[in-house]
């Protein structure tokens, strides 16, 4: 059987490959080890990936004061492994001008002292202020590697993919313009790949669907993708109650119903789809009322997809289902998330965490994909996760054959 991964970030996924993996490190110490033997063998700022800090000793992210230390006037950004967190040193900070008296980014926030001095650690759209300082000095992965990359996933069953890219500022340090390698490497690519791309700007959109119907090879443009929220890791993804271990937060929430429903006329205007990615119970009712107001307006509602659909009420489920819209989801979550969902949303939520079985029953369509490079993009990984579920909300595995079509290329 040949695969589809309906979500991935291809760029991010190839600096993964060649680059700094954290996520089975132990603990700080082992972390911080990682990063000087990898600051060692590159040159520039030192760029990690996928630090998982549910898995270290600690229990806790790294701080700057953690990785001075070891890293002294080399700035360091490691990306906690959901993506919508990093953490910098000093050094990293002090290049992007950040200290006491920055103020948080509208969808984002630094952590900071009692005395507002940030503690390097960056939540949501704060992480851009230091990767955009960053990124011009990091070194992005060369032509061979990326097709590497690429071939990587053809060994795994996948022979094609939707591809989440930017054309601002890139989600992932390190990876330079996006599109602009893309466009180079499209006549050697090994897989297909249709693009979702991130912007707010409607203009930057449409030249880039432009630019991508001219790639050539088996490279072609998706539509459009935006966030409404953050990461349950992170305790980002935005909830209608508060998180059951930070009761002084409820999450983030990005979407702003105005500037992202002109936007989502604009992608659907060019022939696009509008994917948003939700995945907080209150994020998820909010793109749901911006669909359903799409959907008044004429758009079609199998061009609307809701990206990870984490939580979902009963009546969330019955919506999606009236409204015919696209649940996209990432079955790798479970096994990743399995020892600390319960204590971010508590056992009363539990039951509304990953709901495929539900929708399925209810009549949605369910795509499948890895988010790599939060997940690594091996689909059985995530097949095997839908059917056995390794104890989350077990009352919604679905069958093997169920799990392998939502990996199957679009119709």
């Amino acid at each position: 059987m040949t695969y589809h991964d309906h979500h991935i970030h291809p760029l991010g996924y190839a600096a993964l490959v060649g680059g700094l993996d954290l996520m089975d490190a132990r603990d700080l110490d082992d972390v911080l080890a990682r990063v000087a033997a990898h600051a060692e063998k590159v040159t520039g700022p030192v760029i990690a990936q996928r630090l998982n800090d549910e898995g270290l000793r600690e229990g806790r992210l790294p701080t700057a004061t953690d990785l001075d230390p070891v890293t002294g006037d080399r700035p360091v950004l490691a990306h906690r492994y959901c993506g919508h967190i990093a953490v910098a040193n000093t050094a990293a900070l002090k290049l992007a001008g950040v200290d006491a008296t920055t103020p948080d980014p509208p969808g984002g926030s630094f952590d900071r002292l009692p005395d507002g001095t940030p503690t390097g650690i960056l939540r949501e759209t704060a992480v851009g202020a230091v990767t955009s300082a960053l990124a011009p000095l990091v070194p992005p992965p060369g032509d061979t590697e990326i097709l590497d990359a690429f071939k990587q996933l053809t060994s795994m069953g996948i022979g094609s993919v939707t591809g989440i890219v930017s054309v601002g500022e890139p989600l992932w340090c390190g990876v330079a313009d996006e599109l602009g390698a893309l466009m180079r490497l499209a006549p050697d690519l090994p897989i297909g790949m249709d693009v979702l791309v991130i912007t707010q700007d409607p203009a930057a959109l449409a030249a880039a669907r432009e630019t991508l119907e001219r790639a050539g090879g088996p490279v072609g443009f998706r539509g459009l993708k935006i966030f409404a929220d953050g990461s349950l890791g992170g305790h980002t993804a935005a909830l209608h109650q508060p998180y059951a271990d930070r009761r002084d937060t409820r999450g983030v929430l990005r979407l702003d119903a105005a500037r992202d429903l002109s936007l989502a006329e604009a992608a659907l205007e060019i022939g696009g789809t509008v994917a948003i990615h939700a995945i907080g119970d209150r994020a998820v009712d909010e793109v749901l009322d911006l669909f359903t107001e799409l959907i008044h307006r004429g758009a079609p509602s199998h061009r609307l997809r809701m990206e990870h659909a984490s939580l979902l009420t009963d009546q969330a489920v019955e919506r999606m289902a009236e409204l015919g819209i696209v649940a996209s989801v990432q079955p790798a979550f479970l096994p990743s998330e399995a020892t600390w969902l319960e204590k971010r949303l508590g056992p009363e939520r539990m039951g509304t965490a990953y709901r495929f079985r539900s929708l399925l029953e209810a009549g949605v369509r369910v795509i499948g994909g890895s988010d790599a490079p939060v997940e690594l993009p091996d689909p059985e990984t995530g097949i095997a996760a839908a059917v056995h579920r390794h104890g989350i909300n077990p009352g919604e595995a679905v069958t093997r054959s169920q799990a392998e079509a939502l990996f199957l290329p679009p119709s």
